[in-house]
């Protein structure tokens, strides 16, 4: 099996440009995708009561036994990437409905039908095959988090996963890393 490859800052961004480009909705929905690591079901069964404009919030409701967190809407300098502008725009113009994110007939979107919309602005943002799932954004955001030195215990929490053990695959290292690692502590040894 293929370990499942993150985005890059480009590739997320083109996805991000594609969506906005055609629909408030689409952005948004990609955006919040990958902010809160969410998977293509969870996503498309938020409620528009599960975000709190007030508190800056979203309320997620984890599929497979996996941990409800409730994370703050974040800010950001890049407006494809600003999540409190972002869901305060798409609610001024959203239909109707109960759902945040809903189909064209009012109703939650389905599993399938947010797979398709993200892999329809992946491929117009010209992303290669292997990451045009809409998994890959959690994924993205998971292996970002654990570049940059989150502690696993955190990333747990982000990811939703109720057992540490399903995180643990952010956390793997090449034997180059190993090494670069080992020889950094041998020569910090000092006289």
């Amino acid at each position: 099996m293929n370990k499942m490859q993150p985005l890059s800052d480009r590739e997320l961004l083109a996805v991000l440009v594609a969506a906005k480009k055609e629909s408030a909705r689409d952005h948004a929905l990609v955006l919040i995708c990958y902010s809160h690591a969410m998977r293509a079901n969870e996503c498309g069964k938020l409620l528009v009561s599960d975000i709190s404009i007030k508190d800056q919030t979203i309320r997620i409701e984890r599929s497979k036994g996996s941990l409800t967190t409730t994370e703050r809407l974040a800010p950001h300098s890049n407006a494809l990437l600003d999540q409190r502008k972002t869901i305060e725009n798409w609610l001024r113009v959203k239909p109707e409905s109960p759902y945040l994110f809903p189909s064209r007939k009012n109703a939650v979107l389905s599993r399938v039908q947010v797979y398709r919309l993200f892999r329809y602005y992946s491929e117009k943002a010209g992303l290669p095959d292997s990451k045009r799932g809409i998994h890959a954004l959690k994924h993205t955001l998971g292996q970002k988090m654990a570049d940059r030195g989150a502690d696993i215990k955190e990333l747990r929490v982000i990811m939703g996963h109720k057992l540490i053990t399903s995180t643990q695959h952010y956390y793997e290292v090449s034997q180059d890393q190993a090494d670069a690692s080992k020889q950094a502590a041998l020569l910090s040894v000092r006289m």
